[in-house]
C-alpha cells in the first residue's frame, strides 16, 4: 500500500498540491496583516479627527451616524472642519442653543450663566461661547471665586481654603469643568481633607467629569494652530501640557498624553446631586443648578462609540 505523501502516488501528489496552496494563501494573508493594520490606523485617526473637532465646536462627542456622515471630510484640515461645523450651526438654531447652553454650563458650573457683554456674542462654536465666558471670568474675579467654589464642592464636597482660591487665581482661568477635573485629580493624589491644593495644577484623560478625545502630538499642534489655542513652550512641554482647551496651557495631562476636552454631558445632573446631598444635611441648598439643557440621563452618556481614546463616562 503506498504511502500518504509518496511522491509516486495520485493521493500523494494531491496531497501535496494542497499544502502548498495552503502555504500560499497563508503567506499571501500574513502578507496583507500590515496594510489592512495601516487601513485601520488610518481610518482611527480620521475618526479621532471628526470627534475632535466636534468637542471643540459642540462641546460633545458625535453620534455614530455624524462620523459616518463625516468620513468624507476627515482629511480637510482642521480650520475646513470648524468652518463646516459653523457654517452647520448658523442654519440650525436649535443645535446653537445647545452648544451655548453647553458652553455657559461647563464655563460656569450653573444655567444659564451670567450673561455676556454686548457685542461679544461669538462665532457660535463652542469654543467661542467657552472663551467669551472665560474672559468674563478673568475679568469678574469675584465671579470667578465663585466657581471655583462650586468645583470644589462638587468634587470633595467642601469650601474651598483661602490658600486654593489664591492658587487658582494665580493662574489662567478654567472652566468649571476643567477646574472640578483637575481638582479631582489632586483629591485622587492627596489628602483633600488635610491638605490645601498646590504643586502643578493636572487632569488626567479619563476623569468621569469631562469628554476627551485623545490626539497624536501632531494632530493636538494642528488643532491648537486652527483655533488659536496657546502651544505649551518650553518647560512647559517638558512637563506634559498637552491639554487642548481653553485657558489650560499651564494644566499638565496625566501620563502626557495630548487630548481635546469639554464638559461630560452629565455634568449639571451630578452637580444637582451635590447640591441636593449637602442640602438634605444642612437645610441649605448652596448651589442652584438646573437639568442638563442637552437632554442628559443616566445611562445615555456611555461612549458614543466603541473607541478606548474617546471618553465620556461619568
Amino acid at each position: 500500500m503506498p504511502l500518504l505523501f509518496s511522491g509516486t502516488s495520485l493521493a500523494g501528489r494531491a496531497a501535496r498540491r494542497q499544502l502548498v496552496r495552503l502555504a500560499v494563501i497563508s503567506v499571501a494573508a500574513l502578507g496583507a496583516l500590515p496594510a489592512a493594520s495601516a487601513m485601520a490606523s488610518a481610518q482611527g485617526e480620521e475618526d479621532d479627527r471628526i470627534a475632535a473637532s466636534f468637542v471643540l465646536a459642540r462641546g460633545r462627542l458625535p453620534a455614530a451616524a455624524e462620523v459616518s456622515a463625516w468620513q468624507g471630510s476627515a482629511a480637510s484640515p482642521f480650520p475646513d472642519l470648524l468652518a463646516r461645523h459653523r457654517e452647520q450651526l448658523r442654519q440650525d438654531s436649535a443645535a446653537l442653543q445647545a452648544v451655548a447652553a453647553r458652553a455657559s454650563l461647563d464655563a460656569f458650573g450653573v444655567q444659564p450663566g451670567p450673561a455676556p457683554p454686548d457685542g461679544q456674542a461669538g462665532d457660535g462654536t463652542y469654543l467661542e461661547g467657552l472663551r467669551r465666558h472665560l474672559r468674563y471670568l478673568a475679568t469678574h474675579p469675584e465671579e470667578y471665586a465663585t466657581v471655583v467654589q462650586r468645583a470644589y464642592r462638587l468634587v470633595l464636597r467642601r469650601d474651598a481654603y483661602a490658600p486654593e482660591l489664591e492658587y487658582w487665581a494665580r493662574r489662567p482661568v478654567l472652566s468649571f469643568a476643567l477646574l472640578a477635573a483637575c481638582v479631582d485629580d489632586w483629591a485622587r493624589r492627596n489628602q483633600p481633607g488635610l491638605t490645601v491644593t498646590s504643586g502643578s495644577a493636572a487632569v488626567n484623560v479619563n476623569s468621569r467629569l469631562i469628554v476627551t478625545v485623545r490626539l497624536s502630538p501632531a494632530g493636538a499642534a494642528e488643532l491648537r494652530a486652527a483655533t488659536g489655542l496657546p502651544r505649551p513652550r518650553g518647560s512647559a512641554a517638558a512637563l506634559g501640557r498637552h491639554v487642548v482647551a481653553p485657558g489650560a496651557e499651564e494644566v499638565a495631562s496625566v501620563g502626557g498624553i495630548h487630548f481635546a476636552a469639554a464638559g461630560a454631558p452629565d455634568l449639571a445632573l451630578v452637580e444637582a446631586e451635590a447640591s441636593t446631598s449637602r442640602s438634605s444635611r444642612s437645610h441649605i441648598v448652596d448651589l442652584e443648578m438646573e437639568v442638563d439643557p442637552l437632554g442628559s440621563t443616566p445611562g445615555r452618556h456611555a461612549r458614543t462609540l466603541s473607541t478606548s481614546r474617546w471618553r465620556s463616562t461619568l
